[in-house]
């Protein structure tokens, strides 16, 4: 299953400063027996960062917010090309949307609001 994962916090300059309500997303798969979340650093440095199912909860009460999106088959996750985390979620979701260039823009495109 692929989740995006929002968070309110970033330690980026440009995030704090463009950015209103969601600073950071980060796609995160979830297979049966650990879940990967694929955290951009910085251009063309992506960490994968593997976690027990039950640290989610720790996500979720550290300010993190998850929207389940439908699984897109791929090869692989795309490390390269990508400027900031939302063009690099959209790069593994498959959203070819131009005008998603911020967290919350892409929270409101994938919830319908």
């Amino acid at each position: 299953m692929l989740y995006i994962g929002f968070s309110d916090y970033s330690n980026k300059f440009y995030a704090k400063m463009f950015c209103k309500k969601y600073k950071h997303c980060a796609p995160i798969i979830v297979n049966k027996n650990n879940v990967e979340i694929y955290q951009f650093v910085h251009l063309n440095k992506i960490v994968k960062i593997v976690i027990q199912k039950s640290d989610l909860k720790l996500f979720k009460r550290h300010g993190w917010i998850f929207i389940k999106y439908p699984p897109v088959p791929q090869k692989e996750i795309p490390m390269r090309r990508c400027l900031t985390c939302v063009q690099f979620t959209k790069a593994v979701c498959e959203i070819k949307d131009k005008r998603i260039q911020t967290p919350l823009a892409l929270f409101k495109y994938l919830t319908g609001k």
